[in-house]
């Protein structure tokens, strides 16, 4: 959701930037380095207020740069931003190894059914404890606590 809402944002700061930093190229104030950071806090303060951002505006210190450079040096920024989105979108490692509704009591109960030596279920405890979970969730969350297990050093019976 929050990429959503953050693209359309990077993309207008984008339209934003190219159509008011119009540079000359007479290099009169032109600082480069200054420039991308200017442009840079720019992009971040549209991205955080999205659709009330103000159009941004050309920095003092991008004046003299050349609308090819400015650019360039939207385009990396764009770039990076685009990145940083994707990547903020994306799970994390535990966020996608995670089974959706594992809760403590049901992983308390796969647990106990993995290490119990018995040869049957004792399937009203657990259905008390992961019955709100789907079958391919349930399975995905007796893998987790099985390799939890094993990482721990314990062996689930066979």
């Amino acid at each position: 959701m929050r990429t959503r809402t953050a693209l359309p944002a990077v993309l207008l700061a984008l339209a934003a930037f190219t159509a008011g930093c119009s540079g000359g190229d007479d290099g009169a104030f032109a600082d480069e380095p200054a420039c991308k950071k200017a442009l840079a806090t720019q992009l971040e303060d549209a991205i955080a207020k999205g659709d009330d951002a103000p159009e941004g505006k050309q920095p003092i210190t991008c004046v003299g740069i050349s609308t090819k450079k400015l650019e360039q040096i939207t385009g990396e920024l764009m770039t990076e931003q685009l990145g940083k989105s994707i990547e903020s979108a994306l799970p994390s490692p535990t966020e996608a190894t995670e089974p959706a509704g594992l809760t403590d009591e049901c992983r308390a109960w796969i647990e106990s059914e993995l290490l119990d030596a018995s040869e049957s279920i004792d399937a009203t405890p657990g259905y008390n404890a992961c019955g709100h979970m789907s079958d391919a969730e349930l399975d995905a969350a007796i893998d987790t606590v099985t390799d939890e297990l094993i990482d721990q050093g314990a062996t689930p019976a066979s």
